[in-house]
């Protein structure tokens, strides 16, 4: 885990990780400092042009604003927890809230194992999925394969779940997810700015060929040491037709900064 660790942002129907290449040189670990130290962000975005709808259940009006919080805990050198809130706004009010927990743990350069949960809650709302109440809630375990340099990262993954309600297709209309896999790509771009990649294919078998494929581009550029600007895009889309007659597409371009520390 030479060169640091990265994450971030919310997916239609589900939380997930977002993807951040961001470098920890002073991974301060507690072990040895007896306190916690914790690294991480505060960060607000516009999302403009979007069509993803506000809600668990895709009702409601188009995603504009997202504001959150991502944590980094450093328990060892090579051991990190990860929490993460993304709140939803449809322009007039909060909509949604997003959760991300997850435990990395590296047992080699090239090989880390990652225990980890995703939830979402409708607020002053209750989406209905098949006519009953619903938001996700999903456990998983599963490893990556990091190979990275001073300035740059590649890591395919592969995570298997666990105790979900999530089911495949954005209209959710498919089978039990049982796994995720796909690749993260970052790197720095002179001395300033990053580029993230996150592409993501979500299956009800495991090693299936997947149902949707997700996919996040971001670019950053430090002003401060504390502040940086950002902007990207997010895809999602049905790989093919749903359950329920329906192959349905999401995107958004996203425009926002975030405060380090």
């Amino acid at each position: 885990m030479s060169a640091g660790l990265l994450f971030l942002i919310s997916q239609p129907g589900q939380a997930y990780e977002i993807f951040i290449y961001r470098l920890f040189p002073e991974k301060l670990a507690l072990d040895r400092e007896k306190k916690i130290f914790v690294h991480g962000e505060l960060f607000g975005q516009l999302q403009l042009p979007s069509n993803f709808p506000s809600y668990n259940d895709l009702s409601g009006e188009d995603d504009r604003w997202t504001f959150g919080f991502r944590n980094f805990v450093f328990l060892t050198q090579s051991t990190v927890l990860q929490a993460q809130l993304v709140t939803h706004d449809d322009g007039g009010q909060r909509t949604r809230f997003d959760w991300h927990f997850s435990l990395r743990q590296h047992i080699s350069p090239y090989i880390a194992l990652v225990l980890g949960h995703d939830s979402d809650h409708d607020s002053d709302h209750t989406s209905y999925v098949r006519g009953k109440p619903y938001y996700t809630n999903r456990n998983y375990v599963g490893f990556s394969l990091p190979f990275s340099g001073t300035n740059f990262l590649i890591e395919p993954f592969s995570w298997f779940f666990h105790h979900t309600n999530q089911r495949t297709y954005l209209d959710l209309s498919g089978e039990k997810l049982q796994h995720e896999y796909g690749l993260r790509l970052g790197t720095l771009i002179g001395e300033k700015a990053s580029l993230s990649f996150q592409l993501i294919i979500q299956s009800d078998a495991v090693f299936g060929p997947g149902q949707m494929v997700l996919a996040d581009l971001i670019f950053r550029v430090r002003l401060a040491e504390w502040l940086e600007l950002a902007s990207g895009s997010s895809w999602w889309r049905d790989r093919e037709t749903s359950a329920a007659g329906k192959k349905q597409s999401f995107h958004k371009l996203t425009w926002g900064m975030a405060i380090l520390f």
